[in-house]
């Protein structure tokens, strides 16, 4: 999800390696308020540490639209240069909470113990375009194609283009695509995109149809998608640039 808030106005098209990790989590309504004071006060530093050290990309906190009890209701979001850094030690940057705050780990989280936790989910961005404003709300698609070397190719070849044309006078700050590393199989999406966006009012316009990405793009020339699912999430609390 390389760097959804920010980035150059010139509105380049990215090649990336970089991994996105997603980690859903269930918080109890009566945990919100210490949770949130944990991660948007003192977790959030931490990542940035890890961010200024070269040990992460992007991390964000964001909570889920549109629940009900039983959903997950907030998601972390990791972003790693590639897959080495994903897996080497330093990716466990939550662990450095003595080191850059003084608190042990195991006393800065304790307050929210109680939350549910979801498996990680691990996907390689392929390629991503920024606006360069400020991103708050974000839509992941998720899918399975048949073909998924066809919709890479409309992707990069159809979609980014018209999207990088209408995104500003759209709201969206953000749009990339990925593909599923881990974990596999008939249960998971092998395919996502993310659309950031300014509002919540373009986000449902373009969810809708009526937003000017969507009708820029002429879907009889795409592979066809049969989206499996799409959340609505709000950005709470993110790393800033290097």
């Amino acid at each position: 999800m390389k760097k959804i808030l920010y980035f150059i106005l010139l509105l380049p098209l990215y090649m990336s390696s970089q991994v996105a990790v997603f980690h859903p989590v269930k918080i109890p309504q009566d945990q919100v308020e210490k949770f949130l004071d944990i991660e948007t006060n003192y977790s959030q530093k931490i990542a940035q540490d890890a961010v200024n050290k070269g040990n992460l990309v992007w991390w964000a906190l964001m909570k889920s639209f549109n629940t009900t009890n039983e959903d997950y209701n907030y998601m972390w979001v990791n972003v790693y240069k590639d897959i080495d850094a994903t897996v080497a030690p330093s990716s466990r940057w939550w662990m450095n909470s003595e080191t850059v705050l003084g608190i042990k780990p195991q006393l800065l989280y304790d307050g929210w113990s109680g939350g549910e936790s979801d498996r990680r989910y691990f996907y390689q961005i392929r390629e991503q375009i920024d606006s360069g404003e400020q991103g708050k709300y974000v839509i992941f698609n998720f899918a399975s194609p048949e073909d998924v070397d066809k919709v890479i190719a409309d992707s990069k070849n159809y979609v980014a283009p018209r999207f990088k044309k209408v995104m500003k006078s759209a709201g969206m700050t953000g749009w990339g695509y990925a593909t599923k590393i881990t974990p596999q199989g008939e249960a998971y999406a092998s395919f996502m995109t993310y659309d950031a966006f300014d509002s919540m009012s373009n986000l449902m316009k373009h969810m809708s149809g009526e937003g000017a990405a969507m009708k820029a793009l002429d879907l009889d020339k795409l592979e066809r998608i049969d989206w499996e699912s799409r959340y609505v999430l709000e950005i709470v609390s993110s790393t800033a640039s290097n």
